[in-house]
């Protein structure tokens, strides 16, 4: 009898052998008073996300040519507020009328409102902007 080849699926991990992406922790946690436990504070600030990401873009040689910065939407944020609170984040590569690609990094939140929170542009075209707005997603585990 033949043996049955499984394959197993698990967040974060490449199936082709590669080492797992650890994702870019958002939350903050602290020991809880019961041992064992933590307890969860608020998230980093909008700026040290930005600046791991990028980082992390850069190691990677998948930054944005033209930019890549932190942008909102009309909701009176600084970069130093708590990264807000979402459901899911979103990362997608979108095409200009004429002026190359952008790259969006997006929250939805729970009620389902959405707001970019970070934007790249880059004149290398759609498979680089998607290439970026995957690694994006992968390092945000988005």
């Amino acid at each position: 009898m033949a043996a049955l080849k499984m394959i197993k699926y698990a967040r974060y991990v490449d199936l082709a052998q590669n080492p797992p992406v650890e994702p870019i922790e958002i939350a903050i946690y602290e020991p809880d008073e019961t041992p064992g436990y933590l307890r969860y504070v608020g998230n980093k600030t909008i700026q040290q996300i930005f600046d791991e990401l990028e980082e992390r873009l850069k190691e990677e040689n998948c930054y944005p040519d033209e930019y890549f910065s932190i942008s909102f939407t009309n909701r009176g944020r600084s970069a130093e507020q708590e990264f807000p609170q979402y459901r899911w984040i979103a990362c997608f590569p979108v095409t200009g009328s004429n002026e190359g690609h952008y790259i969006h990094v997006e929250i939805i939140s729970p009620e389902g409102e959405r707001e970019i929170i970070f934007l790249g542009k880059t004149f290398r075209g759609f498979e680089f902007a998607a290439q970026v707005a995957m690694a994006c997603a992968k390092h945000l585990g988005a």
